[in-house]
């Protein structure tokens, strides 16, 4: 670990010359090691800062409290299994909102413990949503897509989430999937590519394993996962572009699998919200 290329991203990504020789770097430094490094300016560092406080004060509560931030929409909020606990941050999507009367799985509001809470995550994946677009800006140029803002379109309106973690001392296998993900760790960022991007690229930038060596019970993991919309269908950018996924099945199949007794699992078998979820997946299917 010690031997992970670090780097500055640009304040802007325009394809120029400079945009190149970074976006190399960082495709060979992943296929070379799996994983970079980003640095994090005082401002984020802050942030960064800010969301270890807040996430750790919200797991020293009694269960009884945080157990509360459950929801049956959505698999946001808190579960646990053991003694690890987690709270995931999903898009935050309002009852009113017209996806979520239409019964989209996984659509509906994050349970917030707090006001506290929800402004200061709410801060720290804006800013790591932010690095993750300049990322796949990098990735089109590094690529040499057609058109490098392509991979970046896709994470438009982002299915973007986030794992607060809290986990026993020891040394703990960390999800792989998604597009790209950004774990922060001891105030260090690093990224890695997912299995989504594996499939994009037909196999040529790999999944990365990754795994966090915890040693204090008050240490926190946080995982962001960089993500295409919802409703968005997706084939390989690379050549030959065999394979079609819709994003929105690929989540709820995953998160179904992981969470078989979670009330959000249960609605959507209960209201046959797999049948919308199809359609969805049909609609993708023509456009992709």
């Amino acid at each position: 670990m010690a031997d992970v290329r670090t780097f500055g991203l640009p304040d802007r990504i325009e394809g120029t010359e400079s945009d190149l020789r970074v976006a190399d770097e960082v495709i060979n430094a992943w296929l070379a090691d799996g994983m970079v490094r980003i640095t994090c300016d005082r401002w984020q560092a802050r942030k960064l800062e800010d969301a270890v406080d807040v996430g750790r004060r919200y797991f020293e509560q009694p269960v009884h409290l945080k157990s509360r931030c459950v929801s049956e929409l959505t698999y946001a909020g808190y579960s646990a299994a053991g003694a690890a606990e987690k709270f995931t941050i999903c898009r935050d999507i309002p009852r009113e909102d017209v996806r979520v009367g239409a019964g989209w799985p996984c659509h509906g509001p994050v349970p917030w413990p707090s006001i506290e809470y929800r402004r200061t995550m709410r801060l720290l994946t804006d800013e790591l949503g932010r690095i993750g677009e300049k990322l796949m800006h990098l990735l089109g140029i590094g690529l040499h897509l057609p058109d490098f803002e392509a991979l970046a379109a896709m994470t438009e309106d982002g299915w973007h989430h986030m794992f607060v973690q809290r986990l026993p001392s020891g040394a703990h296998e960390l999800s792989s999937h998604g597009l790209l993900m950004i774990t922060v760790e001891n105030g260090t960022l690093t990224v890695t590519p997912g299995e989504l991007l594996e499939f994009l690229t037909n196999g040529y930038l790999p999944m990365t394993p990754l795994e966090a060596q915890v040693n204090t019970s008050s240490e926190l993991v946080m995982s962001y996962f960089h993500e295409p919309a919802f409703e968005l269908g997706l084939r390989p950018v690379l050549e030959p572009a065999h394979g079609h996924l819709h994003y929105g099945t690929y989540f709820t199949d995953l998160f179904m699998r992981r969470h078989p007794d979670r009330a959000a699992t249960q609605r959507i078998k209960a209201e046959d919200r797999l049948s919308v979820l199809a359609s969805l997946s049909k609609r993708a299917s023509v456009g992709a």
